[in-house]
């Protein structure tokens, strides 16, 4: 259902301005390039943060406390950039206000949480939407392009992998109690990506985690999720720390072709860009019997913009959320699939796949 009763500009804050990625700054000035949307005011509670807030953007309201902010400033829209554990109870006590939501990746810890999110939103009337914008990253949009062309015939084998062999960062992400563990960082940009691109039901996932080098964090060191779909597909994701020779970030098998993805260049300038031009390509190998042909195939536009340009025609319009937060909640499904079955040794259901409707 839309939203189509409110008047432009839909004015907006974000919460989380921290410093680490400047992911709240960044989606301040996605929201103030949609036509239609306004970001009016930023919540931290680092008075230096704020404090940096004020001085490239000094038009902006500031406050220390979600509370406080939305007792008083007028706004109809919360964007929350914080830490993962934050996500649920910041998200619910904006909807319980009346205001719609953005809730950056991961969605939240678990499925619970996911449901009492989506609840507070169906309570309210509100807007919850999830901010899987790399959607738009150009080597993404240029691979799903490929694949819903049938450039390589129908797909039936997807692998992707990123990681290396380094000791986390000793912060937030790496506490399993705050971040949600190793799968939380990138796999819900990974999760998300393949769930898009074969568009079936989940009908088991295998997990594998692994505890072996960095044992001063309470995280796995390496996880890994394979996902079988209704349609026959598997998708093979990992994210690893200890992984000492690389894969290419994307291996796609169809039933006339291939395609082989390092990513370089795939998201050049995300976080600092509204959009950013074409930074590299891909290998596309297309078959016809025994013959091969292998072509580049350039990245497309990357175009992170669109996503927020989606929250403002569904706020004004009535039009679709971009993504919504059932959306958000499978990924968070398949993340929770995965560590039971690595420790069952058992494949297992997603919560809601395979329910009528979902």
């Amino acid at each position: 259902m839309g939203h189509g009763a409110i008047e432009a500009p839909v004015r907006c804050a974000v919460v989380g301005y921290g410093a680490a990625h400047v992911f709240g700054r960044a989606h301040g000035r996605w929201i103030d390039a949609t036509p239609g949307l306004e970001w009016v005011a930023v919540c931290d509670r680092d008075q230096e943060r704020l404090e940096a807030a004020r001085e490239e953007f000094p038009g902006l309201e500031t406050y220390e406390s979600v509370t406080e902010m939305l007792a008083h400033a007028d706004i109809d829209m919360v964007s929350v950039v914080t830490p993962h554990f934050t996500h649920a109870p910041i998200s619910i006590e904006c909807m319980e206000a009346g205001k719609h939501v953005v809730v950056d990746k991961a969605m939240c810890l678990s499925v619970a949480e996911a449901d009492a999110m989506i609840e507070a939103g169906r309570r309210n009337g509100v807007m919850l939407a999830v901010f899987h914008a790399r959607r738009h990253d150009g080597n993404f949009r240029a691979i799903r392009q490929a694949v819903q062309s049938g450039e390589i015939g129908e797909v039936f084998h997807i692998e992707l992998s990123a990681g290396g062999f380094r000791r986390p960062r000793d912060w937030w992400y790496s506490k399993k109690a705050l971040g949600g563990g190793a799968f939380y960082y990138w796999g819900p940009h990974a999760i998300d990506w393949v769930l898009d691109l074969v568009g079936e039901r989940v009908v088991g996932v295998n997990g594998f985690y692994h505890k072996l080098v960095w044992h001063e964090f309470d995280q796995a060191d390496q996880t890994r999720a394979i996902m079988r779909f209704e349609n026959g597909c598997v998708a093979d994701v990992s994210f690893s720390h200890v992984a000492a020779v690389g894969k290419p970030l994307w291996r796609i098998l169809g039933t006339k072709g291939g395609i082989l993805d390092t990513g370089a260049g795939g998201n050049q300038g995300y976080q600092e860009e509204i959009t950013a031009p074409p930074g590299g390509s891909f290998q596309m190998v297309q078959t016809d019997g025994e013959e091969r042909v292998e072509t580049d195939v350039p990245y497309l536009e990357s175009r992170w913009l669109d996503y927020y340009i989606g929250v403002a025609d569904h706020l004004l319009e009535g039009g679709p959320v971009p993504v919504t937060g059932e959306d958000g909640r499978r990924t968070i499904a398949v993340f929770e699939a995965a560590e039971r079955s690595s420790q069952s040794g058992q494949t297992e259901r997603v919560a809601y796949e395979m329910e009528a409707g979902s």
